[in-house]
């Protein structure tokens, strides 16, 4: 069971990570340099719900922490990144390239080798 929660919190950061993208590629230009624009960033629907699905990831994270050790659990985390990537590339057509690809097989061999 505490596997599911690993693998929901990663799942999670994934989806608010492409929440995020998705709402910050909606909007005319994203601004950090007065609260108006921040608050219009953070209140744009897609990024909102993004920060939501971040935080519950986070929640979810504590509990992982409290049932794995960090030094197995934490290394998890960078499946996240293979996720964003592939994803990325099929939502948002960004490129995947042979490097990507090689360097998402070495994450993966890694956090398979943590893992045992």
């Amino acid at each position: 069971m505490r596997w599911l929660y690993l693998f929901s919190s990663v799942l999670l950061g994934v989806c608010g990570q492409l929440s995020m993208k998705k709402g910050v590629s909606l909007l005319p230009e994203v601004s950090v340099t007065s609260v108006p624009s921040i608050l219009k960033t953070i209140f744009q629907p897609y990024v909102f719900c993004g920060l939501v699905l971040y935080g519950i990831s986070a929640v979810i994270w504590l509990y992982v922490i409290s049932k794995f050790p960090l030094s197995v659990a934490y290394p998890m985390l960078s499946m996240g990144y293979v996720l964003v990537m592939v994803l990325s590339c099929i939502l948002f057509k960004e490129p995947l390239t042979v490097i990507k690809i090689v360097g998402a097989l070495c994450i993966c061999f890694g956090v398979f080798l943590i893992s045992r």
